[in-house]
């Protein structure tokens, strides 16, 4: 099922002001698009989308990397190799999702 612009706008409306300002910023500059296809695709369940916000800002602000411990919606294969897609398909180059642990050096 496509979640519409409308039906993301009710979920907000169940949060605290300071989360709805967040939705109204993303509005404004365009990051939410890359949440709704986020969720849309089924990247992120929409239950989760504060998870879909994190990639959609670091991918809309051009970051390389996210660092992330949510192994269940963000760090996973999944979400890695699915928000790629998105992202070339509508013009963002992808980020790299990845855990603290990947890129820790130990051998010091």
């Amino acid at each position: 099922m496509v979640k519409t612009r409308r039906h993301l706008k009710c979920v907000s409306q169940r949060y605290t002001l300071k989360q709805q300002f967040l939705i109204i910023i993303l509005i404004q500059t365009g990051k939410l698009m890359l949440l709704q296809l986020n969720v849309s695709e089924g990247i992120i369940p929409l239950k989760y989308y504060y998870d879909g916000l994190h990639i959609a800002i670091a991918t809309a602000n051009d970051l390389e990397y996210i660092f992330s411990l949510n192994f269940k919606h963000i760090n996973k294969v999944k979400t890695k190799s699915m928000t790629s897609v998105v992202n070339l398909r509508e013009g963002y180059r992808p980020v790299t999702i990845a855990s603290p642990m990947e890129v820790i050096d130990n051998d010091e």
